[in-house]
């Protein structure tokens, strides 16, 4: 999966978070790089490893509001 496939319009705002559901085939880095932020820090929001698989139908927390 690359970037460009991530389709951040399907991103949603609920509870001053914004949130990205894994599609099949997606990869942490992709959602990360079309997010517009680093794969770091969507790792440490979301509690994971950087290296992590993760699995369709899983929530993303992709942004915190202040």
């Amino acid at each position: 999966m690359y970037p460009e496939s991530i389709d951040t319009s399907k991103n949603y705002y609920k509870n001053g978070k914004i949130y990205y559901n894994v599609l099949q085939g997606d990869e942490l880095w992709a959602i990360a790089t079309a997010n517009g932020t680093s794969t770091a820090k969507l790792a440490n929001l979301n509690r994971l490893a950087p290296t992590a698989s993760i699995k369709a139908g899983r929530k993303l927390i992709i942004a915190v509001q202040e």
